[in-house]
């Protein structure tokens, strides 16, 4: 006996009903995933230390950060009989301090001080949760009380150099601490909120839609932050009459340029911006090191020395 029409429909309906729930099972799945590499970053430890590019003048040191995690950095002083101007390094998201040792190289050469710190949840950093540059600016908090210790730093000449993240970090750091004089973002963005798709696209390898949405609930959720906040472009109000300049790579996969323009628009006098021609995401001082040098060097030498 043959069956009924309605059941073969019922069937149908029922089918595709099963193929939906398991669909938006497997986004929530998959979004879930991607947002917890992203506030839970895997953790990495140097491979070098200062030594290993010619600074044998260093020590490994831990401070708190505002909110009580200790934190690990490298402070690099300059062999000086006057204090110095230091510059504190901010890292990007899944890295740690070595990934700006090149640059501290560069910069104590012209007389520049160093410290490079892990943020939390980073390097040797305490911390289980990542932020995007929440939470973090609690950190250069700490570091830059860490260095108003020192006898041999100048607390009237201290800058900050920051790269993705960290560069987001840096600019709501510098908006946050007056002593700040200077400051470095590389490859950053105008928010988090500006930059959602592209970002899930680059970080995740998931389409925008129906992903970016999801990743952003399910990494709120985890972090109790609330992603709208973290707008660097809305922190530069608040850092004139100080310094600040923008670095990007114009060929930048994960951070398009155009977000170091607006913010270089948005940012008041003084300001500077380099776009970096055939470069990606991070590593810019090595794609054209005389340009950085001579643009980065300038730049601080005016602001800092």
């Amino acid at each position: 006996m043959s069956k009924p029409k309605s059941f073969w429909g019922n069937l149908s309906i029922f089918t595709l009903l099963l193929l939906l729930v398991a669909s938006c099972i497997l986004c929530m799945s998959l979004a879930h995933d991607r947002a917890m590499t992203l506030v839970h970053p895997g953790r990495s430890l140097p491979q070098r230390n200062p030594s290993d590019v010619g600074l044998n003048s260093w020590m490994d040191v831990r401070f708190p950060s505002t909110d009580g995690l200790q934190l690990g950095a490298w402070f690099i002083p300059v062999d000086s009989e006057e204090p110095s101007p230091i510059l504190i390094y901010v890292h990007g998201l899944g890295s740690n301090r070595e990934g700006l040792l090149d640059q501290a190289q560069l910069f104590y050469a012209h007389g520049y001080s160093a410290l490079l710190i892990d943020l939390r949840n980073h390097g040797g950093s305490q911390g289980e949760i990542t932020t995007l540059g929440f939470h973090e600016v609690m950190d250069v908090e700490g570091a830059v009380s860490f260095l108003l210790d020192q006898d041999d730093i100048d607390p009237d000449r201290i800058g900050l150099i920051g790269e993705s993240m960290g560069g987001a970090v840096v600019i709501r750091a510098a908006a946050r601490i007056p002593i700040i004089k200077a400051t470095v973002a590389e490859c950053t963005y105008t928010s988090l909120e500006d930059n959602v798709e592209q970002g899930v696209r680059a970080l995740t390898g998931l389409p925008p839609f129906p992903f970016a949405p999801l990743v952003v609930w399910f990494g709120e959720r985890e972090t109790g932050a609330d992603i709208t906040l973290v707008r660097p472009i809305d922190d530069l109000d608040q850092i004139p009459p100080r310094s600040i300049m923008f670095i990007h790579g114009e060929q930048d996969p994960i951070v398009d340029v155009n977000n170091s323009r607006n913010l270089y628009e948005a940012a008041s006098e003084p300001k500077e911006i380099l776009i970096i021609p055939n470069a990606g995401h991070g590593g810019l001082m090595n794609k054209n090191p005389g340009l950085f040098q001579s643009r980065v060097v300038d730049f601080l030498n005016t602001y800092l020395k």
